[in-house]
């Protein structure tokens, strides 16, 4: 599914993976189950960038807490209804310990 998607491993890469300076680097016991605050931290972002070109031009929109706070806030209920749904299996806690390896 979508969390399996090239854009938001490569996110996760350049935020917390880059260089050995990183947090993800520096610190992987915090990272080694990637943290689902941080993973929706990322789709936010991607939300955010896909708004705007939502008028197909681009149209510089502020990553701010005010305009994504509540997306942010469903994202991870939407998360939170998945690991319930699927907490028998672990599907959510697998995919994010594969986004760290």
């Amino acid at each position: 599914g979508f969390l399996k998607a090239m854009l938001v491993q490569k996110i996760m890469n350049m935020m917390w993976f880059a260089n050995k300076h990183d947090d993800g680097i520096i610190f992987p016991n915090h990272f080694k189950l990637f943290p689902y605050q941080a993973l929706v931290l990322v789709l936010t972002a991607v939300e955010c960038c896909v708004d705007e070109w939502m008028t197909s031009t681009w149209m510089d929109i502020a990553f701010t807490i005010q305009e994504y706070c509540n997306i942010s806030d469903l994202q991870l209920n939407c998360l939170w209804a998945f690991e319930e749904a699927t907490k028998e299996v672990r599907v959510l806690a697998r995919i994010c310990k594969r986004m760290y390896e």
